[in-house]
This record gives structure tokens, C-alpha cells and sequence, in this order.
């Protein structure tokens, strides 16, 4: 199972770039970093080696409606084909929830709270807009608040998945046979 999440600078592909994008792979961290806007295309580069590396594996993201597009939004941008990423076993978590629990919100970090979860960074991914031009400026403490909450998140939505694992493959039975298993 690989957990996976991006920090961009904009909900939309079109204004923003990918920033990191983040996996916990094997119980480990590996976060890619867009050191400047022109490196925009390895950091996707990186991503899709992780991807393909591990493409018998499950990968578990946190609203895949935003991740997936992005990124292969951005892959497109630079003429990469990444097309076989719709091949790849992906759980949306946030879907599952969406569909089978009843929260007024299931952002990662209201779910987490809810399940005792305790987030240790306080960011959001709106944060990372601006602390990503502070990067570019010159403050490399921003990067690190950068990392810190891609991997805040990605422990996060471990730690939620392990609250609901037992709940996945019924739900995933039921909307392969709907045909809605892909966000």
C-alpha cells in the first residue's frame, strides 16, 4: 500500500504548479520538491517513477478528484504521458468517507480529529501558495514547512486509513460491480 498526496500553489492546474508530491513507501517518507518553477517537470518526472515502480500496488490518496487531474494536468503541460496512471489500483479514502460516514466535513484534518488523530502541523494546503513565493524569495525554513506538512498529511491519512481498512474492500466490491471505482 502506497500512500500518496501533492502540495500545489492553486486548486487549479492552469494557475498553479506542483510544489511536492509526496509517498509513504514502505513505511518511509519520499518527498519530491520543486526547487524552482522551471524544475516544475522533474519533480513529475520523479512522481511517475514512484508510480510505476510500485504499479502492483495500491495507492491510497486523500481526494484523488484533485491529485490525479492535477497532476497529469501538469505531465500534459510538459509533454509527459502519464496516461497509464488510470491503469494504477487507487483508493480514494476521502470517497470512501463521502460515501459511507457522515461528517459536515471530510477535509483530512476535521476526519482526523474526529478519529483522535492528532495533526502536529498546523497548515493547510492554502498556506502553501505563500510559503512557497517565500521560498523563491530566499527563506529555506519555507521549504521545510512545505515538506513537513505534505508529510503531516500523508501520516494522517495512514492513520485514518488504518481506522477504516476493514471497511475497503466491501466498498471497493460495491463500486467495481457499479463501475465507480476510479475517482
Amino acid at each position: 500500500m502506497i500512500f500518496f498526496d501533492l502540495e500545489t500553489t492553486s486548486l487549479r492546474a492552469e494557475e498553479g504548479i506542483l510544489v511536492a508530491a509526496g509517498f509513504i513507501v514502505k513505511g518511509e517518507f519520499k518527498i519530491f520538491f520543486t526547487e524552482s518553477p522551471e524544475k516544475e517537470k522533474d519533480t513529475i518526472e520523479k512522481t511517475w517513477e514512484v508510480f510505476v515502480e510500485n504499479k502492483d500496488e495500491e495507492f491510497v490518496i486523500w481526494y484523488s478528484k484533485f491529485d490525479i487531474p492535477f497532476l497529469v494536468s501538469r505531465a500534459i503541460k510538459y509533454g509527459l504521458n502519464i496516461s497509464q496512471i488510470y491503469e494504477f489500483k487507487i483508493i480514494d479514502i476521502c470517497k470512501l468517507i463521502q460515501e459511507n460516514l457522515r461528517f459536515g466535513s471530510n477535509k483530512l484534518d476535521e476526519v482526523a480529529k474526529f478519529f483522535g488523530i492528532e495533526k502536529v502541523f498546523e497548515l493547510t494546503g492554502k498556506d502553501v501558495h505563500k510559503l512557497y513565493l517565500e521560498f523563491l524569495s530566499g527563506n529555506k525554513s519555507a521549504k521545510e514547512k512545505i515538506i513537513k506538512h505534505c508529510e503531516d498529511d500523508l501520516r494522517a491519512m495512514k492513520e485514518v486509513f488504518e481506522k477504516v481498512k476493514d471497511y475497503v474492500p466491501k466498498w471497493l466490491e460495491k463500486n467495481s460491480k457499479s463501475k465507480q471505482h476510479f475517482p
